[in-house]
């Protein structure tokens, strides 16, 4: 064989393709352009570089390789990437982690590196008692793995399904009805880690703690009256109105003050100082705002909102 940079005689390929050549680690490094083509990153690759960044892995090989799909709430996953955190900058290299997982030891080998370095933490101590999650993993393949972490993602919400439900296939399910499958088990799961206030552990309250049947919360969606349904189940619900809270049903059509309202609370584009104002306003309401819309009124009732501030009359007009 050839180095497949400067063609000499060579006979050391790279350990991980397989499929290049090369007779010394300069020439390696030279041709690292086209190497990578044919050299994809090995996920623990990836799983190094979100440790280094202090990031949570988004990667889907990462995340099925590594146990990540395996925990059942984001308290689970951060504890598990706090222990690759330790094991990655403190006691071994990506390679190592890779020839562990490859070698199906991976378990063995964490602890064995934890406990001969005499490191602990309070994520190894976890680690510890949630080994399990580091057990079966396999090669991630697109569709097949995809397959199976969307069934184990949807199996948390399986106790909330009618005795019918449970005994069909999950991909017979109504679309209105799976979408509330997925909220179920991303709630049960804890991640929707936005939901912080008390809509999301209303939510949290009524599906979970007071039992809420799917088919109860799919009519209530389809419908549009998942509010009522909050009303009906919470004793304190007051803060719905005050918040003025709002919950679209199943294809319910949405008016376009909405998209105003995600525009200017986006951080990543530049806010309109004069908008952002008005929806942040306590005496602000969507509906009203909708309403002057519709009549060509949309100047007078911002005006009216905020008197003091100096508005562009034909920034306010109807198109």
């Amino acid at each position: 064989m050839e180095c497949s940079l400067c063609k000499k005689p060579t006979n050391k390929c790279c350990s991980r393709c397989k499929v290049r050549y090369y007779c010394s680690q300069t020439c390696q490094k030279e041709d690292y352009a086209n190497h990578v083509l044919s050299c994809p990153r090995r996920s623990a690759d990836i799983l190094a570089k979100n440790v280094f960044q202090d990031r949570m892995p988004t990667n889907p090989a990462v995340l099925y390789e590594y146990g990540f799909d395996n925990c059942k709430s984001s308290q689970d996953r951060t504890m598990l990437l706090g222990m690759y955190i330790g094991l990655i900058k403190i006691i071994c290299s990506a390679s190592q982690v890779h020839s562990w997982w490859e070698n199906v030891e991976l378990s063995l080998k964490i602890k064995k590196a934890y406990d001969d370095g005499g490191y602990t933490s309070e994520y190894y101590n976890w680690f510890l008692r949630n080994e399990h999650i580091l057990q079966g993993l396999h090669k991630y393949e697109e569709e097949k793995s995809s397959k199976i972490i969307l069934d184990k993602f949807l199996s948390f919400a399986k106790p909330y399904l009618s005795k019918h439900d449970q005994a069909i296939s999950i991909d017979s399910l109504s679309k209105s009805k799976l979408n509330v499958c997925v909220l179920y088990s991303g709630i049960i799961q804890d991640l929707y880690q936005g939901l912080k206030n008390e809509t999301g552990l209303t939510l949290d309250f009524v599906l979970v703690k007071l039992g809420c049947k799917i088919d109860e919360f799919n009519d209530a969606y389809m419908s549009g009256t998942v509010l009522d349904l909050l009303k009906r189940k919470c004793n304190n619900y007051s803060w719905l109105s005050e918040s003025k809270i709002e919950i679209f049903g199943y294809n319910q059509q949405i008016k376009s003050v909405y998209f105003l309202k995600q525009y200017v609370l986006c951080e990543s584009v530049d806010l309109i100082p004069s908008v952002k104002k008005l929806i942040t306003n306590p005496k602000f309401d969507s509906l009203d705002l909708h309403k002057a819309c519709t009549a060509g009124k949309i100047f007078d009732y911002v005006s009216s909102i905020l008197p003091n501030e100096k508005l562009k009359a034909d920034l306010f007009k109807n198109p």
